[in-house]
C-alpha cells in the first residue's frame, strides 16, 4: 500500500505496512490511538477495509453499493486533519458503513426493493448529515430486505452460513461482525437492528424513538421506525451514540451501580420455544443473582395482544405510504410486500384508531415495569435462529411465518419506544448465538449500556 504522508514521519518500528486484519476488527478506541500517534493513517485503514469488502462481500452480500472513490476522498481529507491536530473526535477517519435505506447524496437508494432500482439520492437523510460531521469515512451502503420489511434479507450469516443473519439490517451487521466496516447506522420497525445483531453476534441499539432522526430515511412504518446502529462492542456503541446524538444529548449520567446493587427485571413466563434460548436465559438469571443483582420477577403484556396491535400499526401505515408515493397499481414488489400492502388496505380507521390506543396501554405499562428496575432482561428471540431463506418456522407443531416468530420479543419497544440494546453473549461458528436483550427507561442509553457492560462482565466471570 502506498504511503502516505500522514504516516511518514511516525516511528517506523509503530507502523505497520499494511493494517492487519486485526487492526479492522479492533474496537474504535484502539484504532484511534493507532490514528492519532500516526501509527495508522486514515487513507491505509480505509484501503484495508476496502480490500477486507473486496475479499468477502461477494460470499457475504453485505454491501449493495461500494463507494470506494468516495470514501478514499473521505479519508484523505480526514488524514489531513490528523496531519493538522484537528480531527473531529473519535470517529474522525473510521470506514463505516450506511443501510440503503437511508438517503446519502450520489448514492444509490434502492431500499433492496425493485420498485427504487436505479434510484440515486439527491441529499444526504439527516442522520447521514450528523455522520458525516463526525469525519468517519462512508464506505458503502449494506443490504437489507425489501422496504425493510422481513428479517431474512440477502446477505449470509458468517457464524453460519446456514443460518439467517437476520433483518431486515442484515447486511449492517454481516459488514459490522466481519470487520468489514466498524459501525452502521440502519434501522428498527420491529427488531430489525436487535434481531442480525443477535444472529451474528454483534451489538445492537436501538435508541428512544425520535433520539436521532429519522429525516431523509425511506419509511416502513413511521410511527415505530426507529434509526439504531450496530456496532462491534458496547464501547464502540456508546461512543458513535454519543458522536451521533445532536448537541449534548440526554443529560444521563453514564455510570451505573456495580452489579450487585442493579436492579434487574427478568420474565419467568415467556414462551420461549428453544431449548437454547431457555437454557441460556435460565443461566442469565442465575448469574445475576450470583453477583449479587436485585433480580425481580416481572409481566410484560400479553405478546399475542403485542402482535396483533404491530401487524395492525405496521400494515396501515406501510400501505397508505406506499399507495401514495408508488400508486395502488405498482406490481415490482415482492410477494412479502404485496401480502402486507394489501392487509394493510383492509385496515379500518376505526382499527387503526383502537390499535394506536392499545399502544398508549403498552406504553403505560412498560413505564410502570420500569419504575421497579434498572433495565429489564430478556431474551432476543424466542425461537431459535431459522435456517436461511426460510419463510415459515414450526413452533408448537405449527407452521409460521418467519418474521412475525421474530420479532415477537422485540416489536413490543417499537411501540412504546423504549431504548433497547441486544449484546452478544456468544456467538460461536456453528452454533446457536446467545444475547441478551436489554430494555430501559426513556434517554436512558449510556445507562443502559453502561448497565449492559456490568452484566456482561458479570457473564464473562462465570
Amino acid at each position: 500500500m502506498t504511503e502516505t504522508h500522514g504516516t511518514r514521519d511516525a516511528a517506523p518500528g509503530n507502523r505497520p505496512s499494511l493494517p492487519h486484519d486485526e487492526v479492522l476488527l479492533a474496537s474504535v478506541e484502539h484504532v484511534g490511538e493507532l490514528l492519532k500517534t500516526r501509527a495508522l493513517s486514515p487513507v491505509e485503514l480505509t484501503k484495508a477495509a476496502l480490500n477486507r469488502v473486496n475479499r468477502l462481500n461477494p460470499r457475504l452480500r453485505a454491501f449493495v453499493h461500494v463507494a470506494a472513490a468516495e470514501a478514499l476522498e473521505a479519508a484523505t481529507q480526514s488524514e489531513k486533519r490528523h496531519r493538522r491536530g484537528e480531527a473531529l473526535g473519535p470517529w474522525d477517519g473510521i470506514p463505516v458503513s450506511v443501510k440503503d435505506i437511508c438517503a446519502v447524496a450520489g448514492l444509490p437508494l434502492e431500499a433492496g426493493s425493485a420498485v427504487l432500482r436505479g434510484h440515486v439520492a439527491a441529499y444526504d437523510a439527516e442522520i447521514v448529515r450528523v455522520l458525516r460531521g463526525t469525519g468517519a469515512v462512508i464506505l458503502g451502503k449494506t443490504s437489507l430486505d425489501e422496504f425493510a420489511l422481513s428479517t431474512s434479507g440477502p446477505a449470509r450469516n458468517p457464524l453460519n452460513t446456514a443460518l439467517s443473519p437476520g433483518g431486515s439490517s442484515g447486511g449492517a451487521a454481516v459488514a459490522v461482525a466481519t470487520g468489514m466496516s466498524f459501525a452502521d447506522i440502519a434501522t428498527d420497525t420491529g427488531g430489525s437492528v436487535r434481531i442480525p445483531a443477535h444472529c451474528c453476534g454483534v451489538v445492537g441499539l436501538k435508541p428512544t424513538h425520535s433520539l436521532l432522526p429519522l429525516d431523509g430515511i425511506v419509511p416502513l412504518a413511521h410511527s415505530l421506525d426507529h434509526v439504531g446502529i450496530l456496532t462491534r462492542t458496547l464501547g464502540d456503541s456508546a461512543s458513535f451514540l454519543a458522536a451521533l446524538q445532536p448537541g449534548d444529548g440526554p443529560a444521563v449520567p453514564a455510570d451505573v451501580p456495580a452489579l450487585s446493587s442493579l436492579r434487574v427485571g427478568v420474565v419467568p413466563q415467556l414462551p420461549i420455544r428453544s431449548d437454547a434460548v431457555r437454557r441460556d436465559y435460565e443461566h442469565l438469571t442465575q448469574v445475576l443473582r450470583a453477583e449479587g443483582a436485585d433480580v425481580r420477577e416481572v409481566s410484560l403484556p400479553n405478546l399475542d395482544a403485542v402482535s396483533a396491535v404491530h401487524m395492525t400499526v405496521l400494515s396501515a401505515e406501510m400501505s397508505r405510504y406506499h399507495r401514495q408515493r408508488f400508486g395502488p397499481k405498482e406490481t415490482r414488489y415482492g410477494d412479502g410486500m404485496t401480502a402486507v400492502c394489501e392487509i394493510g388496505a383492509d385496515v379500518s380507521t376505526e382499527a387503526y384508531t383502537a390499535a394506536r390506543e392499545a399502544r398508549g396501554e403498552l406504553c403505560r405499562a412498560i413505564d410502570r415495569l420500569l419504575e421497579d428496575v434498572d433495565v429489564l432482561a430478556l431474551p432476543t428471540l424466542l425461537i431459535d435462529v431459522p435456517e436461511a431463506d426460510r419463510a415459515t418456522v414450526t413452533i408448537a407443531g405449527i407452521e409460521q411465518l418467519v418474521t412475525p416468530a421474530m420479532v415477537r420479543l422485540t416489536s413490543l419497544f417499537n411501540h412504546t419506544g423504549h431504548p433497547a440494546v441486544t449484546v452478544p453473549l456468544a456467538a460461536n461458528p456453528g452454533e446457536q448465538p446467545s444475547s441478551v436483550q436489554l430494555v430501559a427507561p426513556y434517554h436512558q442509553e449510556r445507562r443502559l449500556l453502561a448497565a449492559a457492560q456490568r452484566i456482561r462482565a458479570g457473564m464473562a466471570s462465570r
